[in-house]
This record gives structure tokens, sequence and C-alpha cells, in this order.
């Protein structure tokens, strides 16, 4: 991690959701899809946020953004409250941080033409007009490998890779210092997406961007950024360096994930010790440490005190009773 100030920093991020399910008589349930989750990102860095399906990774990033409100904690970008910004500055702080979706056929508007999607940020924030305005948008296309005629085009004329390159773009419409990447490239084909994530990393070396990477697949992370934090039902349990952190997990979630992974020899047996099954609800989630059912160490004080993230190694922070104070 840098020793200048983070350019983005997320303290005990909240968020619960009112659930309201079952027929004729409907009964409401909360889900509390953040426990008090944080992390930081250093400018130009890559910070990869991975776990199963459902773990919260998704509403982190929306919840850090304001597209959804938190409930509670603190996210500050630049020095930055951006929590109780107002819209004005809202507005400002937008233009510093982007995000790209997962699936760029629902993310473009299929009525707009490429151009126009590119454009529209540019003009609503009046940055370019005119001869200036169309330039802007030809040299966007330029620097994510696509041609100036694809501006005349519609979304559907193109492939999945190529449109998730049209989302690249109109991401980095604004200049911004931040890009939240979800599932950038999971909809992709293999050899598309090694051509996505070498375009991303290409354009955070040239601007400076920082990234925070979420995925479910743990190579992709371990290609792409430098640092990754582990989520597992709303909460993070590991957080360090890319390598260190693959190499050798500490949290038995994250030695999980890594077994689970696939491996270059498929005659390489893979010794696994943890219970199978999905994890738990997240309407019903166990008590304490939230990965004890499926976890081979569990001991009763996992089974009744949820545990904190504490520093475990220099730069290594986990939140397991294994690495627990004496």
């Amino acid at each position: 991690m840098s020793t200048t100030s983070p350019l983005l920093e997320v303290q005990d991020l909240s968020k619960t959701f009112t659930i309201r399910r079952g027929f004729p008589v409907a009964r409401t349930s909360l889900v509390r899809a953040l426990d008090r989750v944080s992390f930081q990102v250093a400018r130009g860095e890559a910070l990869g946020i991975v776990g199963e399906s459902g773990c919260g990774k998704s509403t982190t990033a929306r919840v850090a953004l304001r597209l959804t409100e938190a409930d509670g904690g603190a996210v500050r970008f630049d020095g930055q409250d951006v929590l109780a910004a107002s819209a004005g500055a809202m507005r400002r702080l937008r233009r510093r941080m982007q995000i790209v979706f997962q699936d760029p056929a629902s993310s473009l508007d299929p009525r707009q033409r490429v151009g126009e999607a590119l454009a529209e940020p540019l003009r609503v924030h009046g940055l370019a007009r005119g001869a200036e305005l169309t330039e802007r948008v030809a040299g966007l296309l330029a620097e994510v490998g696509l041609p100036a005629i694809a501006a005349a085009r519609f979304p559907h004329e193109f492939s999945g890779g190529q449109r998730q390159r049209i989302g690249i773009a109109r991401a980095l419409a604004l200049g911004p210092d931040l890009i939240f990447a979800d599932e950038p490239v999971s909809a992709l084909d293999v050899s598309v997406q090694a051509q996505i994530l070498r375009l991303l990393d290409s354009l955070r070396q040239a601007r400076n961007l920082a990234f925070v990477f979420i995925s479910h697949d743990l190579g992709v992370v371990r290609h792409f950024c430098q640092r990754v934090t582990v989520m597992y039902l709303g909460r993070v349990v590991e957080s360090g360096p890319v390598g260190p952190l693959f190499g050798e997990p500490l949290h038995p979630y994250t030695q999980l994930l890594k077994a689970s992974s696939p491996v270059p020899d498929p005659e390489r047996p893979v010794a696994m010790s943890f219970q199978e099954g999905e994890p738990p609800s997240p309407l019903k989630p166990p008590s304490g440490c939230h990965f004890h059912p499926r976890c081979p160490h569990a001991f009763e004080r996992c089974r009744a005190e949820a545990p904190v993230l504490r520093e475990a190694a220099p730069g290594r922070s986990v939140a397991c009773h294994l690495y627990g104070e004496a």
C-alpha cells in the first residue's frame, strides 16, 4: 500500500435491505448485505474484490458510488466525504468516479448510437460541443481500439467484446480517477477476456487510473490486481497483496477459494477438507463467524463471536479467531 493518502477510503460500510417474500401472506425479512466493510485504494492501483455470488461485491460498488444509499459507515474520495456530499458536490464527484458494468448489452441503450452514448456525458457536464465533441468521441473510440466509424452504429451491431470496449470508453469520457469494474469480463469468451484485461491495464498505467475490480474469478484478479479483498456474506474476511494472499491464504475461506480454482494440471489431485455445499442464506446467516459451518478449523468461539479484521502480517489483514489475540 502506498504511504501517501489513499484515493478511496471505505470504512465500516453497512447496508441492510428489506425483503418481502411469501404468498398469500408476505413476510418481511432483513438482509444485511454489507456488514462493516472497509478497504482502501491508492491512485493508480487495482484492488480486487472477490467472493462467491451474493457476498456483497456489487452492493459494495453501488453503495460506495451512492447509486444505493448506505445505512452507515464512511466513504472518502480524495479526502471528500461522499456519503454527506450535496447533490451539486456529487455531480462533480461523479466525473471522477465511474463504473463499468458486467453486461454491456444491458448497460448500453439499444436505441442510442454509440457516438451519442459517448457524447452525452461530455455534453451534460459542459466539457465539449460541436467539432470538439466529435473529436473527443473519436479519441475515446481510438483509445479502446475501435474505429471512428463505430460512432454511427448501434450497440447490437457489435460483438460482446466490442460492446464492453464501448462501455469502457463511456466510463473514460469524463476523465475519471477511479473506475469500479463490476465483473467486466465474466460474460466474455476467454480470448476476449485477455484482450479486455490488457486494455484495462494499459489504461490504468497511461491514465494513472485506480480500479476496484469485482470478480469471482481468482485467475483474472491475480492477473490484473495488485491487492485483493476477500468477502463472505457481507463481511471482509481477508485482504492483502495478491501474491502473498493467493500464495499462502490465511483465512479458511480464502483457502477454500484457492482450492476450488482450476489448476493448470488436471491430473494433479486437490485435497479439500471443507464442508461441501453452498454458502448459507443471507436471509439467515450463521451466528458468530459466518463461515464456521463450512470451516474445518471451527471451534466454540467461532460459533458465538464474530471475528474482527486485524493485521496478521505486514500489509495483510484477516478476520479469523485462529489469528486472534492470545
